[in-house]
């Protein structure tokens, strides 16, 4: 005999001996209509009629909209199809009994706007949201083949009105079936929608969504904006590789030409990264690779006093290769956030990165006459920064090779 989830659930708690062959999972649908909130839900109908009264089918307790019926293998419960269709209200009661939604922490009533009824060996698809609009007719629609009650779906429309899926804070809680044991069976897919992304979130047991606002435009960039910031910071290869531009420039002519080449290539690369990345495991690895390799050669240079030689030309190429790195970074905080990759965010992240390369500049304008004119040091600060760079430098060169090496080989 089949059942669904709620008889499996209150069978288990309870020892009363029966035979399950289907176990349905809650499935929702959250996206915007307009000034509304729409939320499609499907979910095994007992989940909604049995309350803690239940003893088990061999208990013939009276369950709402329900008739007992003897079957060749005992007491089974039919839906009493003129009993839904003549008087629903006690359903959509028990429905809005069983959800709480909250927006904004404050306590929102949801309409249910829609029901469907079905048997679940003849469900329509609920994939997303167009299949699962079509379940619906009107304010309710009894498919002829929901006969039996644990073979019953329930599809529910609700709507929250003057709300935002975008811009609110979103809460959905119920504590249907937490009463019998195998309420940690059942599965919970909740997929949302906003600003043309799909996010799908699987959890099991009794329904806890918490969905976040998203933030507004201001809020993302100027969190692009510390984000690029931070990373010039705490990225000591950039830093090492923005000191050694400083100590190249004999000018401030110098300096302005040699930053602005740099900026522009890393610019270039960051902005349009998403296009020029390749899929390749090697790709990472080999840039990576090259940004330190582009810091020792720096350094020998000037070590060597080389360092007219790396004019426009070169800074353009090596920024260019720098920005793949902060496209790397970049990428893994959009994922990180959920928020995808923007343009907004992305220019102001660019921003950022410009901005702490000044203060990167003024601070070691500060350093170097301090050093100067307190210390008055045998060599040049620009030779010992460059000594330090290449060793820091050759220590990465050989770290980062292995990782390219294990993506080749």
């Amino acid at each position: 005999m089949k059942r669904l989830f709620i008889a499996c659930l209150l069978l288990l708690s309870q020892h009363v001996a029966a035979h399950f062959t289907h176990f349905e999972p809650r499935i929702l649908h959250i996206y915007q209509d307009k000034s509304d909130i729409l939320v499609l839900m499907r979910m095994p109908l007992p989940l909604v009629l049995l309350d803690a009264s239940w003893k088990g089918i061999d208990a013939k307790n009276q369950v709402p909209y329900t008739k007992q019926a003897e079957m060749e293998d005992g007491i089974d419960y039919l839906l009493d199809r003129a009993a839904l269709t003549e008087k629903p209200e006690l359903l959509i009661e028990k429905i809005s009994q069983g959800y709480r939604f909250e927006i904004n922490q404050s306590l929102r009533s949801a309409q249910v706007e829609a029901i469907h009824l079905f048997n679940s060996d003849n469900r329509r698809s609920f994939v997303d949201i167009a299949s699962a609009e079509s379940n619906f007719d009107g304010f309710m629609l009894l498919e002829p083949e929901a006969i039996k009650f644990f073979d019953t779906g329930l599809d529910i429309k609700f709507r929250l009105q003057n709300a935002s899926v975008i811009a609110d804070n979103m809460t959905i809680f119920s504590k249907l079936g937490d009463q019998f044991n195998a309420i940690n069976r059942l599965a919970n897919v909740v997929n949302i929608y906003r600003n043309g992304q799909h996010l799908s979130n699987t959890t099991v047991g009794i329904l806890e969504l918490s969905s976040q606002r998203l933030p507004s435009a201001w809020e993302r960039g100027i969190s692009g904006f510390w984000q690029g910031m931070e990373h010039i910071f705490i990225g000591l290869d950039h830093v090492l590789f923005i000191l050694l531009i400083f100590f190249t420039s004999n000018s401030i002519m110098r300096l302005i030409t040699l930053a602005t080449a740099f900026t522009i290539g890393h610019s270039f690369s960051l902005l349009v990264g998403d296009n020029l990345l390749i899929s390749a495991g090697f790709f990472i690895p080999a840039i990576e690779l090259l940004i330190a390799l582009s810091i020792a050669v720096t350094a020998v240079a000037l070590i060597m006093n080389k360092g007219h030689h790396l004019t426009s030309t070169p800074m353009l190429c090596i920024g260019f290769i720098h920005g793949f790195g902060f496209s790397f970074v970049f990428r893994e905080l959009a994922e990180a956030s959920g928020q995808g990759r923007d343009w907004l965010t992305l220019s102001t992240f660019t921003l950022g990165i410009e901005a702490g390369q000044l203060i990167i500049y003024l601070l070691a304008f500060g350093f170097a006459w301090c050093v100067n004119h307190y210390l008055s040091p045998k060599r040049s600060l620009a030779f010992y920064v460059s000594l330090f760079a290449l060793a820091v430098s050759q220590y990465w060169v050989l770290t980062r090779m292995l990782p390219l090496l294990d993506a080749v080989i």
